[in-house]
């Protein structure tokens, strides 16, 4: 038998993997071709981005996920939560149709007549015995919330929650202490991007972390607050800092900028009220202090605001989805901390900086002409 080389060996396997190509390929381009094939336009519900999405139908069944590319959150690149949209609508633990508990604990499928009935009798019971605040609606936050919001207020109760109070509230509430609203971040023209506590690259918002890529082609300087090194942590300064210590580090930030005449004076004697009694307060907060709060030595943090200085108004501190370590005790004051740094920055506004969403001005019903036909909206 003839001795078979190294080379003889590669391109009878590159032969014998075309072969398979071919004969794996071709039947399945077949059934593709004679399976009705179509793309439905839709929006992904697995988070509250509602990116835009296409649903690939074959034969009426969800086979996957493709992006659009009109749509400014995921560019036409879905993440990897959308892209299991489809398993997990045919999973088969989803649940399809109302249960009821049976006497030995276990559930049992009833019929929406069924469902209806008993949840209205049940919901009639507790009004009538304790009030209608009583009932309490939890939800995950959907495109029916408005929906079932406005159900929970038509019976009576203001008590509508959703999972806000697990994750943005500290957020959205301390900046809107600060800033009136919630900005979001340039992240394309960043210099200076200080993320404490979120991951980005591990996140659900394609086009923030296409937008800071950009940034850090062009040298944006990175750095990440965080216990656990992150995926993000590889893309510029991990700094490792103890749990719920993101507020102590903020305020000693302030505490440099203040003390050493580095913040945006013009911007906050332009825009800013209370500035002297934050002056007078951030005093007792010093890069020392903050050591025992989060292992992170003094001249450090006195390095960081220096460089953040540095790079304003386009340097920020990414408000996330927590604004810091929004999950703790502190987390409110934190998101509010890390609005205050913002604001000494002077970035609101500013290139590379926070910015607010634009919002469309609407009228009133007294706006329209008298005589005026107005479409309700009913079709015909």
């Amino acid at each position: 038998m003839a001795e078979l080389n190294r080379r003889d060996f590669l391109k009878l396997g590159g032969v014998a993997a075309g072969a398979l190509a071919v004969d794996l390929g071709l039947p399945r381009r077949r059934a593709q071709a004679a399976a009705d094939v179509r793309r439905v336009p839709t929006l992904c519900e697995m988070c509250t981005s509602r990116c835009g999405v296409f649903a690939v139908l074959e034969n009426g069944r969800v086979t996957r996920i493709e992006g659009n590319p009109d749509h400014p959150t995921n560019l036409g690149r879905p993440c990897a939560r959308g892209n299991a949209g489809a398993s997990a609508l045919y999973d088969p633990d989803r649940l399809k149709e109302p249960m009821k508990r049976g006497e030995d604990g276990k559930l049992y499928p009833i019929t929406w007549e069924q469902a209806f009935e008993e949840i209205g009798t049940k919901l009639n019971q507790i009004r009538n015995l304790h009030g209608p605040e009583a009932l309490v609606f939890a939800e995950y936050n959907n495109l029916n919330s408005a929906l079932t919001k406005r159900f929970t207020e038509s019976f009576g109760s203001p008590n509508h929650v959703g999972h806000a109070a697990n994750c943005f509230a500290n957020r959205n509430v301390g900046y809107s202490a600060v800033f009136g609203a919630l900005p979001s971040v340039d992240y394309a023209n960043v210099k200076f991007y200080l993320s404490p506590g979120r991951n980005l690259l591990g996140g659900i918002k394609v086009s923030e972390v296409a937008a800071l890529a950009r940034a850090k082609a062009n040298g944006a300087r990175i750095v990440v607050l965080d216990p656990r090194h992150s995926e993000l942590a590889g893309w510029g300064e991990w700094i490792p800092i103890k749990s719920a210590g993101d507020l102590a580090f903020l305020l000693a930030v302030a505490n440099v900028l203040i003390t050493e005449n580095l913040y945006n004076k013009e911007w906050i004697d332009t825009h800013a009220n209370g500035f002297d009694q934050l002056k007078e307060g951030i005093l007792q907060y010093t890069p020392e202090w903050q050591e025992q709060h989060t292992d992170i030595p003094a001249e450090k943090v006195r390095q960081l605001a220096r460089e953040m200085a540095a790079a304003a108004p386009a340097a920020v501190v990414d408000p996330g989805w927590h604004g810091g370590n929004g999950m703790y005790w502190n987390g409110y004051e934190a998101a509010r901390a890390g609005a205050i740094v913002n604001a000494l920055l002077g970035n609101l506004g500013a290139k590379g900086g926070l910015k607010l969403s634009p919002k469309v001005a609407q009228g009133t019903i007294d706006d329209v002409p008298e005589g005026a036909v107005v479409d309700s909206g009913g079709g015909g």
